[in-house]
C-alpha cells in the first residue's frame, strides 16, 4: 500500500491548483479539509476517529519544499550520536 506522502505526491498538482498555500489534511489521496492551523487540522482528523499514521497533514505547495529536509553540515547527525 502506498504511503500518505506517496498518494500525496501522485495528486499534488492537482491538489496543488485548488489549495496552494493551505494546510490541508490528506487521507487515502484525497483532502480531508483545509485548515488555519496544525493544530486544527490535527484535531479535526481526531474528531474524525483517525489515528495518528492514518492521515497526512501538510501546507499544499508547489515542488518537495513541504515534506523535504536539507542539510548542509553531516555533523549535525554526527554530533547527536554522542549526545547524552
Amino acid at each position: 500500500m502506498a504511503s500518505q506522502l506517496e498518494m500525496y505526491q501522485a495528486r499534488q498538482n492537482e491538489i496543488v491548483k485548488e489549495y496552494n498555500g493551505e494546510i490541508i489534511a490528506i487521507k487515502d489521496g484525497e483532502v480531508q479539509g483545509k485548515f488555519d492551523s496544525l493544530v486544527e487540522a490535527y484535531r479535526a482528523m481526531l474528531a474524525k476517529g483517525y489515528s495518528e499514521g492514518e492521515y497526512m497533514i501538510i501546507r499544499c505547495t508547489p515542488g518537495d519544499s513541504e515534506y523535504t529536509a536539507w542539510f548542509a553540515n553531516w555533523h549535525v547527525f554526527a554530533g547527536a550520536s554522542h549526545a547524552r
